[in-house]
């Protein structure tokens, strides 16, 4: 591509190109005349990787803020889906999340173009600490040049003006600040200032491989965690149903796959037109648009919310709002008090009595460790997150699953839910009483290359110290001792001369070579079966999607595609109380290809193409596929899960009979198909299989209600 220096050249460049990248505006053409005139090449390389390190640095710290607020919130109390206040819960839970899940896609897109410019995104030990806190370079405000004081608290009305606070619109004519600024918006318009710039050119950009960034196949824009039902409805009923009440029929997804410029959410940058495209999604989601640009501007598709609004829609249902507060931008026009607004003491039903501004040091001896243990393990999320760009792309997928998925969905998730019902300190006489929380402190877990072995290390002094304790041993443990299952990235870190000296061992285990599972005696789900496949050789999802006969844990069924629910189980017949293989319950667990029922979390393509995985750990949640399961994301977000996983049957029936000539001409219906014409219902998994069920998610809607 030929090098432009025009900044309206450029920007009418991207446009011709379908890039939805807004022209620069006043105060930013200011700027960029500035850097023309004044700015040596250099600095403004310099400076633009300064900005975006700062840029990722801020949306890290929103994270923790965040999350701490949404999991202060029961989102499925008793009374789930049936009053309003339990609904409201649901809402508020599912807003939150849903701003947390663009916080770490903005974090990706400013990582991927600091390392397109060939610099190493630093999050380790970058989160702002102690709470209250700043957020980097942020203006000091009012006349004393107080911070902006930001506390990690549980959801209220008062947290709620916090978030305001962090996502407050840029105006139009706001000046683009690196340090010093006001809103989030000035730092992004200070970065496309200098990519608009002269100084800057494409080849900038191609210094770190588009392979080595993160790939887009690892984004997902909503999940069962960012569902929230927009009215009451049966948990029991089955996906697509003959008359209304399912789930799936009040679902609201916050996010849209349409609030983003270009094709992807996330995309890899190799040149100043795709890193402008990047700020321009960071922009549309809500972080820097001023009161001019929330109308769609005819590129950006359906509309949502921005963070701004959306935090400003869920404030507005509380007691307490005041639209005409001088605390709120005049523009978007803040909403009127809903009709039916929550009161603090409804407010205390869904709300756990969290701290504000926890300090695990200050905690009772055994939950300060465990909360330690927890701060390691936020701390060790942000090391694996740096080493996404050291994996190739072909093994980045099953990396993400092994290190992101499984850390933040099965583990961090999983302790945080299980803390908050543990009293803090039980000989504490108030009521309610203080419940157990994190409080995501910058612990210091040695240099990269050490980190894993002191966070495993630190595991197994909670074992020794607690192990024999019941508010420990009887749900904590359990995911305690899953953190020394991530993957180690040591050897990812290690000085450059013992990483070539000693292979990585984080390879060979993200590798899909199947040879290794046959070493094991572990037994190989081929993606084309044969014939005749040995009785312990099942790998099928769910009910009428078995490739042959006797498959299914009652392996009651003579022919392909009338299986009981479910057979991802393998069992050694011949010791039937020794499994081979686990069933699994959730997002990257399973331990063999062919096992996956999708629907809740992952990809557009997983979701799309339900138990169609090729490897251990690369499934989607969960089996069994019940009928009440609808999918979050992608072209079938809504749909039943399980009827697009028999379509998919159905379509490969041809393959299956090339292998057995002996099956029907066409595929047989799914057993009793007048009781599952969508799949087994919860009902039929729990009551009458006997089996139970699980399938995870902080939203209730998944038909097996709240994994927590």
């Amino acid at each position: 591509m030929t090098e432009i220096s025009s900044p309206e050249t450029k920007a009418k460049l991207a446009l011709s190109l379908d890039l939805p990248v807004h022209p620069p505006t006043e105060a930013e053409l200011n700027l960029i005349t500035k850097i023309n005139a004044t700015w040596s090449r250099g600095y403004a390389l310099a400076e633009l990787k300064a900005s975006l390190q700062i840029a990722i640095e801020v949306e890290l710290a929103t994270i923790p803020i965040y999350l701490y607020a949404c999991y202060s919130i029961n989102r499925t109390p008793n009374e789930f889906p049936a009053t309003d206040v339990s609904r409201f819960a649901d809402e508020a839970g599912a807003y939150i999340m849903s701003v947390a899940v663009e916080e770490m896609l903005h974090l990706s897109l400013s990582s991927n173009i600091l390392f397109a410019l060939g610099q190493q995104p630093e999050i380790y030990l970058r989160s702002p600490w102690p709470y209250p806190t700043n957020l980097p370079g942020h203006a000091k405000l009012g006349p004393d040049a107080k911070p902006l004081q930001l506390p990690l608290a549980k959801f209220s009305l008062e947290q709620l003006w916090r978030f305001l606070e962090i996502e407050y619109p840029a105006e139009s004519d706001a000046p683009p600040e690196a340090s010093n600024w006001q809103t989030i918006g000035q730092i992004y318009s200070y970065i496309r200032c200098i990519i608009l710039s002269k100084h800057i050119v494409d080849a900038d950009f191609q210094k770190g491989s588009p392979s080595r960034q993160i790939q887009p196949t690892n984004y997902s824009v909503n999940n069962i965690d960012t569902v929230y039902p927009k009215t009451s409805f049966n948990n029991d009923c089955p996906v697509p149903t003959p008359t209304p009440g399912s789930a799936a029929t009040t679902a609201a997804f916050p996010n849209t796959e349409f609030s983003h410029a270009g094709l992807f959410e996330l995309i890899t940058i190799n040149s100043w037109s795709t890193a402008l495209q990047a700020i321009q999604t960071i922009d549309a989601q809500g972080e820097g648009y001023g009161p001019s640009k929330y109308a769609d501007d005819g590129k950006l598709g359906r509309r949502e919310y921005s963070h701004y609004y959306r935090f400003l829609k869920l404030q507005s249902q509380l007691a307490g709002y005041n639209p005409n507060d001088e605390r709120l931008a005049p523009l978007p026009t803040p909403p009127k008090p809903a009709s039916r607004q929550f009161t603090p003491q409804e407010l205390s039903r869904i709300v756990y009595n969290w701290p504000n501004n926890p300090v695990a040091s200050r905690y009772p001896t055994g939950r300060s460790d465990v909360a330690q243990v927890v701060n390691g393990l936020y701390q060790y999320m942000l090391i694996m997150t740096e080493s996404i760009c050291r994996q190739p792309a072909e093994q980045q997928k099953i990396y993400f699953n092994q290190a992101m998925h499984r850390s933040m969905i099965w583990i961090l998730d999983k302790i945080l839910r299980t803390m908050r019902k543990i009293d803090l300190n039980p000989l504490q006489a108030i009521e309610p009483p203080t419940k157990f929380a994190p409080t995501f402190e910058n612990l210091n877990l040695g240099p990269r290359h050490q980190a894993f072995s002191t966070l495993k290390g630190m595991c197994a002094v909670l074992d020794q110290r607690y192990g024999n304790e019941t508010w420990y041993n009887q749900d904590l443990k359990y995911y305690i001792d899953m953190i020394p299952t991530l993957p180690d990235v040591s050897s990812l870190w290690r000085p450059r001369e013992a990483e070539e000296a000693e292979p990585s061992a984080l390879a060979s285990r993200q590798s899909c070579d199947v040879s290794a599972y046959k070493k094991a005696n572990v037994p190989f789900f081929p993606q084309d079966p044969p014939a005749q496949v040995a009785a312990r050789e099942v790998r099928h999802a769910c009910m009428g999607l078995n490739e042959c006969k006797g498959q299914g844990r009652t392996r009651d069924n003579a022919c392909a595609g009338q299986g009981y629910c479910s057979t991802a189980l393998a069992y050694n017949y011949a010791v039937p109380s020794q499994p081979l293989v686990e069933d699994h319950t959730c997002h990257v667990k399973n331990n063999c290809a062919g096992q996956g029922g999708c629907g809740l979390y992952g990809t557009d393509e997983e979701l799309n193409n339900p138990g169609n995985n090729a490897c251990a750990t690369l499934g989607s949640c969960a089996t069994p596929i019940n009928a009440e399961r609808f999918t979050t994301t992608g072209p079938n977000q809504g749909k039943s899960v399980w009827v697009r996983a028999r379509a998919i049957f159905e379509e490969k029936w041809p393959q299956l009979r090339e292998r057995n000539p002996n099956l029907p001409p066409a595929p047989p219906p799914a057993p009793h198909p007048d009781l599952f014409q969508y799949g087994p219902t919860i009902e039929w998994i729990q009551d009458y299989s006997g089996q139970g069920m699980t399938a995870c998610g902080a939203s209730g809607m998944s038909g097996a209600h709240s994994c927590a």
